[in-house]
């Protein structure tokens, strides 16, 4: 997250602020489409730790070469819709100076590279997070931020046209990772070989899944997408790279709490596999649990880039900060806090199988932001409107997936609100009081923001342990840490 963070400041200062609004806004031309592996990605998540909570090892040597050859498919339709509708968005509609046309040009074709090799590896990646080989997660992430920290300083020495220089180096780093992943993968797991099975069935049943999985994808994707899109076309570039900062700092909280419910997500799956009430009391007290995890996660992180957001991009972008960013920043920090919570419940829900409404609903409210916003921009509205939309839609869908909880899992409501809304919602409140206090009576440095993060830090983890934890949960943490000290010592 810190190297992602850093890598940024570095790239907008390189290629500037109308280098780096246009390259936000090509590559999200490309990556409209992938909301088709996105879908599929959940698919295969959900059939290998279905069949691996089941012990069934057949089956899943089967569903592993049949997701396989579904995204090399996948890939290639993907290259032929971003080869003609998507180029032609790219030429007729992408506000970009005519003089970076050239450029952009070369920025559109490598994207489409690396997004296909991204498709590629997805059931590669999603195998080693189903047989939960965390090590191996953790360990190639890091290697990728660190290649990503590589390219900065390449750009700072290479004499060559810097935008069509970092595209090119963008696909070099994913073409490794992809590599390295793919590699892992077929010399660990036996069911990494790769065997053609005409079985109809199956592809049916995994193109079933994914289909209805599709469109509530598919929603998230042109939420995400269509915000880059609608902003350029109402307000150009130098909003986009406003939206752009605030949406890197808004990835980077959501990949450190999404890298914890990775470990838990398996878990959950394989739960719902195992046919008992044990099991699905199991599967719904990880639920609650990881639903607080989460969000306590992504609030500890959050408290101080609120609080201090101002002082913080100022450092961060070296006063390189472009308008509207601020406000953007913090308003999609509140909007990661809110979905954090959602993430468990989108995991139980896809596990049943049964998701052809929820989709409907979920993704239809999601798809919303865009109508909505280009209204009130219509009317006249400011660019950080549409994030306001954007938060107030993604507590609409959070009380939908409730109701879709209720229904499909039995989950009662007086439970989740006892066991979730009630010591988040607590904890929120107090975990603010003391680094407010700390920041409205200490003068704006570097230090008052380092001495806010470790108000916030040591107050919120005090606040967490007494308010956000039940009895149990402090019991079982209080062994956790005496065995790791206890094997230290030894």
């Amino acid at each position: 997250m810190l190297i992602t963070l850093y890598t940024t400041r570095v790239v907008l200062s390189v290629l500037g602020v109308q280098d780096y609004g246009t390259y936000d806004a090509i590559a999200g031309v490309v990556a409209m489409f992938a909301f088709l592996n996105s879908s599929m990605a959940q698919a295969s998540q959900r059939f290998f730790a279905l069949e691996l909570g089941r012990e069934n090892h057949t089956k899943l040597k089967q569903v592993f070469s049949v997701n396989v050859l579904i995204f090399i498919g996948l890939a290639l339709i993907i290259f032929l819709l971003a080869e003609t509708a998507g180029l032609w968005y790219f030429t007729h509609k992408i506000n970009i100076p005519a003089e970076r046309m050239a450029a952009a040009a070369w920025v559109y074709q490598f994207a489409i590279l690396t997004f296909m090799t991204s498709i590629i590896t997805t059931p590669f990646l999603a195998i080693i997070t189903a047989r939960e080989k965390m090590n191996v997660y953790a360990y190639l992430s890091i290697l990728e931020v660190v290649f990503k920290l590589a390219i900065v300083f390449l750009l700072l020495y290479f004499p060559f046209d810097k935008l069509k220089l970092y595209a090119i180096l963008v696909f070099a780093v994913q073409l490794l990772i992809s590599s390295t992943y793919i590699t892992y993968s077929c010399s660990k797991f036996p069911e990494c070989r790769i065997k053609y099975y005409g079985n109809p069935v199956m592809f049916k049943e995994v193109f079933s899944f994914a289909g209805w999985n599709l469109y509530g994808v598919m929603a998230v994707t042109v939420r995400t997408q269509g915000i880059k899109l609608i902003l350029n076309y109402f307000f150009g570039v130098l909003v986009n790279s406003a939206q752009a900062l605030a949406y890197q700092v808004y990835t980077a909280l959501i990949r450190f709490t999404d890298s914890f419910f990775t470990a838990v997500r398996p878990q959950i799956i394989k739960s719902y596999s195992v046919d008992n009430e044990d099991k699905s009391g199991e599967m719904m007290k990880l639920v609650f649990q990881s639903s607080k995890f989460c969000f306590y996660l992504i609030l500890v992180l959050s408290i101080p880039v609120l609080i201090e957001t101002p002082s913080i991009l100022s450092i961060w972008l070296k006063r390189i900060v472009p308008d509207h960013t601020v406000v953007f920043t913090r308003l999609m920090i509140v909007n990661a806090i809110i979905e954090s919570l959602a993430y468990p419940l989108i995991t139980s829900i896809q596990a049943t199988g049964k998701i052809k409404l929820y989709q409907l609903v979920t993704g239809t409210v999601t798809l919303l932001i865009i109508p909505v916003s280009y209204l009130f921009f219509k009317w006249g509205y400011p660019p950080q409107t549409i994030i306001w939309v954007m938060i107030t839609i993604t507590v609409i869908a959070h009380i939908s997936r409730l109701y879709f909880m209720k229904t499909m899992l039995q989950m009662k409501f007086l439970s989740y609100f006892n066991q979730v809304i009630f010591p988040v919602s607590a904890v929120t409140v107090l975990a603010f009081v003391l680094p407010l206090f700390y920041s409205y009576y200490v003068n704006p440095s570097f230090l008052r923001i380092v001495g806010v993060a470790v108000v916030t830090l040591i107050s919120s983890a005090v606040i967490i342990y007494f308010t956000g934890l039940t009895k149990q949960e402090r019991e079982g943490l209080k062994r956790f840490l005496f065995s790791k000290i206890k094997h230290k010592k030894e």
